[in-house]
């Protein structure tokens, strides 16, 4: 199924954020987490459909 491999990205992305790291990194990782829960979204939403 396609949302297993993106529920992997959200999972560990989340747990990087719990982590300690520069701003950048941080900055990075929290554009990865929005992105990924948007895109997640948008294939629920299709998959649904």
């Amino acid at each position: 199924e396609i949302r297993t491999p993106l529920n992997a990205i959200v999972g560990l992305t989340g747990l990087a954020l719990q982590t300690k790291l520069t701003e950048q990194q941080e900055d990075y990782l929290t554009k990865v987490d929005m992105s990924s829960h948007a895109l997640l979204g948008l294939i629920n939403d299709i998959l649904d459909f």
